[in-house]
Order: structure tokens, then C-alpha cells, then sequence
């Protein structure tokens, strides 16, 4: 008998009784940001689980996007954003990317879908 039917039950065992559940996306990213320098962006993301799960963005390579100082903000509610900018502190890194969101807590994990962003 493979392992992943008593995963699954052990897994939806624990769920009924309240301790952990994975996360699910509530609100997830779209697939298209396009936003002007001059006015910035936002990407909103949050899940459900048990613990309450934590969110972090991905960048294209699939690392952690960190905040870039007066460039790009990560908000403790889970949106991404991306601040308004001359056009001279143009980064193709920051503004012209695909991004991701993971939702993960003890009991699993869940990643959007890639959201193309584009200054």
C-alpha cells in the first residue's frame, strides 16, 4: 500500500480534530500587474491554516524577494509593494519580473500562481 493514503489520513485526522491544517490561498495574486513609475504597485496575498501561515514572496528565480529600500516594501498583511520611482532607478530585477506567492505554516505549503509584473 503506498504511503500517501495514510499521509492523506493522518493529515485530514488532524484537521478534524482542529490541530493543523495546510494553507489555502484566500486571496491570491493576479497573473498581470502592469503599474506606471510614477504611481507603483501592489501585490495583495493571504491564506488560511492552522497555524496561521506565514507569506513570502518569491522572485523570478525562485529565492525570497527581500525589501529593497525606497524600491520595494514587504507588508506584514502579505502585499507586496512595489513604490513609485523616477524612471532613472528603473530595475528590470524589481519591475519587470515574475513573482510568486508561498504560503507555508507546519502543515504544508502553497504557492501561487506567477504574477508578471511590468513598470
Amino acid at each position: 500500500m503506498p504511503l500517501f493514503p495514510s499521509l492523506l489520513f493522518l493529515l485530514l485526522f488532524q484537521d478534524s480534530r482542529g490541530e493543523t491544517r495546510g494553507p489555502v490561498l484566500v486571496l491570491e495574486p493576479p497573473q498581470k500587474l502592469d503599474f506606471s513609475n510614477s504611481s507603483g504597485g501592489w501585490l495583495d496575498c493571504s491564506a488560511a491554516g492552522q497555524p496561521a501561515p506565514t507569506i513570502t514572496w518569491l522572485a523570478a528565480d525562485g529565492s525570497p524577494a527581500a525589501e529593497v529600500p525606497g524600491v520595494r516594501r514587504l507588508l506584514l498583511n502579505g502585499t507586496l509593494h512595489l513604490l513609485p520611482f523616477p524612471a532613472a532607478a528603473f530595475r528590470q530585477d524589481v519591475h519587470s519580473t515574475t513573482y510568486r506567492c508561498l504560503a507555508e505554516n507546519p502543515a504544508g505549503r502553497v504557492i501561487s500562481r506567477a504574477v508578471q509584473v511590468r513598470a
